[in-house]
């Protein structure tokens, strides 16, 4: 027959067990397939919404320069056309109006100044998008890089609760043991158990956060949750580079890189400009004529009302007058006509005219993204330093960790053959078994700020070459 403290600890138990069985309907489920963090990365893009977005705007973008461009060419079309129209005396009345048929008509009409600083626009803004597609894509790494080592640190966690478990319940069954002899209190046993006990939510606040994690990292891919998983082993390597130790050194060798290099720079450069041809094309108005030449062949119907008419003369009498030379005569007949002009708009002069005012707002413009460069750049240097401290930070504390979880599964060992012998009581035993948990958790911890840290400075320099973030010559 069992025991009372037999039975205890099984029914103790049975909650955990079943915390570690996979959920009811996943049985049949296929596993998620495991990738490495590159592979990560390309599905992303491959899916990713916001970055196939950012394609489109760079294609209209293209686009638009082809307009610009288009302003050269001419207009050629085909015009048919019918007027009616009367009067009671003059040339008008001798016609009720005409048929025409413009075989061919070109129309073409240019501002140099407004046509070169079009381009210059275009030119700038499809820059703006080439390098949001850039920006776009370097988040997509980030947020990629990040949601993959989270999932990794959610599912050690999950490892490192269920290890608690396994040995709570070995120290579970050694008090038990014990107790049986006499050799401990029924206190201790009960504390073993609640000792126990007490991992079931930590573990179930693991799983939770692990399916949050997973269902984050599928999603950053642009898939449904469940598809893919990360691959562990990824942070299983003896060594976590970095360069300088010095910050300042770091951010002096790599500045200059970060300024010519990132997204957000280089688009308010680009946005500074555009407003600065913006205005001189509304300066274009008055400092350029408008070039515009045209011309069309075509034929001509006259429904001419005017023939033979009886004109009287200065003698008294009355003589015939052929007027179909003036007025035409009802047949088609060829024509063409070619038109070329330069047009100055004066009124662009004055300061209230609208081309001014719209000069003066772009003006403005460029001002406001001169301030907002020399803010960005202020920031990014504050970013890089940051991300290099953290990084500095991570290498340490992995080493350092990586010791503290040697230290603590041998003082663990001892603790646990010291308990047998009697030598220490169990709760000190379960302080040794809490420090090994916390080593195991920091150490996790270390390398997922490390990987993150290097995520986030990779985007604040505008690069993913690791050789010039390592590049330092003091690298480890």
């Amino acid at each position: 027959m069992m025991s009372i403290g037999k039975i205890l600890s099984i029914i103790m138990t049975l909650p955990l067990v079943a915390g570690l069985l996979p959920p009811l309907g996943v049985w049949g489920a296929p596993a998620p397939k495991k990738i490495s963090l590159d592979e990560a990365i390309t599905i992303a893009k491959a899916n990713n919404h916001d970055y196939k977005i950012a394609l489109q705007r760079h294609k209209a973008e293209s686009e638009k320069v082809n307009q610009a461009w288009g302003m050269l060419l001419p207009v050629v079309e085909s015009e048919a056309s019918l007027t009616r129209q009367g009067a009671e005396s003059g040339f008008m009345s001798m016609m009720d109006g005409q048929y025409d048929v413009k075989v061919v008509q070109v129309k073409f009409g240019i501002n140099p100044g407004m046509f070169y600083n079009s381009l210059q626009m275009t030119r700038k803004a499809y820059a703006v998008s080439t390098e949001e597609l850039r920006k776009v894509k370097s988040d997509i790494e980030f947020n990629v890089i990040e949601s993959y080592f989270n999932l990794i640190l959610a599912e050690e966690m999950i490892t490192i609760r269920k290890d608690t478990i396994k040995l709570l319940q070995e120290n579970l069954k050694d008090v038990n043991s014990l107790y049986k002899t006499g050799s401990v209190p029924r206190y201790e046993l009960l504390q073993a158990q609640v000792q126990l006990k007490s991992q079931e939510p930590l573990l179930l606040e693991a799983e939770n956060r692990y399916r949050l994690a997973l269902e984050m990292f599928n999603y950053q891919l642009g898939l449904d949750e469940g598809t893919y998983v990360a691959d562990r082993s990824i942070i299983e390597k003896e060594k976590y580079r970095v360069a300088e130790n010095d910050i300042d050194a770091f951010v002096h060798r790599v500045g200059g890189v970060a300024l010519k290099n990132r997204p957000e720079i280089i688009q308010l450069r680009m946005k500074k400009e555009i407003a600065g041809h913006a205005k001189n094309i509304n300066d274009s108005y008055y400092l350029w004529p408008t070039f515009t030449a045209g011309g069309y062949y075509g034929y001509n119907y006259p429904l001419t009302t005017a023939g033979e008419k009886l004109i009287p003369t200065t003698n008294g009498g009355a003589a015939y007058m052929d007027l179909s030379q003036i007025a035409g005569e009802r047949k088609w007949q060829p024509n063409w006509m070619v038109r070329v002009a330069a047009t100055y708009r004066w009124s662009a002069l004055l300061p209230v005219d609208s081309s001014r005012a719209q000069g003066r707002e772009a003006k403005a413009r460029s001002l406001e993204a001169e301030e907002e460069i020399a803010k960005v750049k202020r920031l990014i240097t504050i970013s890089i330093k940051s991300s290099y401290s953290n990084l500095l930070t991570a290498s340490r504390t992995i080493s350092s960790h990586r010791e503290n979880v040697d230290k603590a599964r041998e003082g663990l060992r001892i603790a646990r053959e010291s308990y047998r012998a009697g030598v220490i009581k169990n709760s000190e035993l379960f302080g040794a078994q809490v420090a090994l948990t916390q080593a195991q958790g920091g150490y996790i911890n270390a390398i997922n700020s490390y990987y993150q840290s290097l995520a986030k400075l990779r985007k604040d320099i505008g690069t993913d070459d690791d050789s010039l973030i390592f590049g330092g010559e003091d690298h480890e």
